[in-house]
């Protein structure tokens, strides 16, 4: 992502030099007098300082301090902005701090590079992940990792039949009140622990730290392809979250998938029995979990698949790996949907889901717009954004076909595969 940093004066004296990442050999004294000259001449032909110039893959971006010092950062075009301008307060505060006001002719501060690695390594550690390797206790944490996270939404949709009403029912016997209280205490304390003691102690606590990085500003996919394979990992705890929401809220909306506008077809109507996993077809769920599934499926390879093929570009697998881990997290946005538009959800705000008579008249109530179809369309848009951004970051600067035109041809394309789908499947 970062390709070259020179320090020097506005007036052409370089300080400091460092290359990163590239085979080419950059000319320092060349390089050094065509950056100051740029600066130069738009300072004094436009009357203002230059921040950026910018190529066809790279982005350079200019740092004015005092006395005339410069900081010259040249970066992959699809860098973070706001990580670029970090990284540059950073490296110039951290120059001051060691140099001061040191100025000599000639002087190049070659133990300037330790200060600057260190900075750097900081703020982008996904350069550091490339050195590691996934083991057997990363891999059997994954797995305690996924069983906990289901736990925990199994807790959040059931705490009125797992916590107070088995509580209330014991008020009469203090004895069998205090040991289910210390039950629950144990359900809710221990699967926590561990998961502290995994994510502090495992390699599985980066693929967290990035998600959270990307959803935080979508703008970070493009760090995806400094990332091992291993953080494909992060598919596996994607369908976990997605299909435990889908399971235990009773999200069985096909609609917020293919016709966002119109949420509130059910396949089916037969809610009345619980999900089961050894009699699926006891009741409509089964059907709702497999089309949830199968949207999933669609989101994190479909979609990526179609947008690598229609861009066509030499390196299919790396751009098409980069955008199933992108969308593997993006879709994480969905959950909100899937809370919002479940059974448990509407019957809790007053609606009657599991009823096709009396819920028909919901949906076309003005309350209903409101509580359930609107956060649904907020989610759903919300979730597109963060895939299209991430999708867009991850794709070489230079293509030969449109990146944002390539990204809505394949989302538009996977919503109607959905479509497809849930209407095949509904006329089984």
């Amino acid at each position: 992502m970062i390709k070259h940093l020179l320090i020097l004066t506005t007036y052409g004296q370089i300080f400091y030099s460092q290359e990163f990442g590239t085979e080419e050999t950059v000319d320092v004294a060349l390089t050094g007098g065509l950056m100051s000259a740029i600066y130069s001449m738009a300072t004094e032909t436009q009357r203002e300082n230059i921040t950026e110039f910018e190529m066809m893959t790279s982005r350079i971006k200019f740092r004015e301090e005092e006395n005339d010092l410069l900081f010259v950062l040249t970066v992959d075009k699809r860098m973070d902005e706001k990580d670029v301008e970090d990284l540059l307060d950073m490296i110039s505060k951290r120059f001051f701090e060691k140099y001061g006001e040191l100025r000599v002719d000639g002087l190049i501060l070659s133990d300037f590079e330790e200060d600057v690695t260190e900075i750097i390594n900081n703020k982008l550690w996904y350069l550091e992940t490339s050195k590691r390797k996934f083991k057997f206790f990363d891999y059997l944490a994954l797995i305690v990792t996924s069983v906990i996270l289901g736990w925990y939404i199994y807790l959040i949709f059931n705490i009125p039949s797992f916590v107070w009403t088995p509580l209330l029912k014991k008020l009469a016997q203090p004895v069998d009140f205090v040991l289910y209280l210390l039950i629950l205490m144990a359900s809710f304390s221990l699967p926590g622990l561990a998961l502290y003691f995994i994510l502090k102690f495992s390699n599985i606590k980066d693929i967290f730290r990035f998600s959270k990085d990307y959803l935080t500003r979508p703008t970070r996919a493009s760090y995806a392809e400094l990332l091992p394979n291993y953080f494909l990992l992060s598919i596996v705890i994607s369908y976990v979250l997605y299909f435990s929401f889908m399971v235990f809220s009773k999200a069985y909306f096909s609609e917020i998938t293919a016709f966002p506008m119109y949420p509130g077809a059910l396949l089916g109507s037969d809610y009345s029995q619980p999900f089961s996993f050894y009699n699926m077809s006891s009741s409509d769920i089964g059907d709702q979990v497999l089309v949830g599934s199968f949207t999933w499926f669609s989101w994190v390879f479909l979609c990526p698949l179609i947008y690598s093929l229609i861009l066509g570009e030499k390196e299919k697998w790396k751009l098409l790996r980069n955008s199933i881990f992108i969308a593997s997290i993006a879709i994480t946005a969905l959950l909100g949907c899937l809370v919002v538009g479940g059974v448990i959800y509407l019957q809790a705000v007053g609606f009657h889901p599991t009823n096709p008579v009396l819920f028909a008249d919901d949906v076309s109530s003005l309350l209903y717009q409101f509580v359930a179809r609107f956060p649904l369309n907020i989610f759903f848009y919300g979730f597109l954004l963060f895939l299209g951004v991430g999708i867009n970051r991850v794709t070489p600067p230079k293509t030969k076909v449109s990146s944002l035109l390539a990204i809505w041809v394949s989302i538009y394309l996977t919503l109607i595969i959905q479509r497809l789908f849930s209407d095949l499947w509904a006329g089984n």
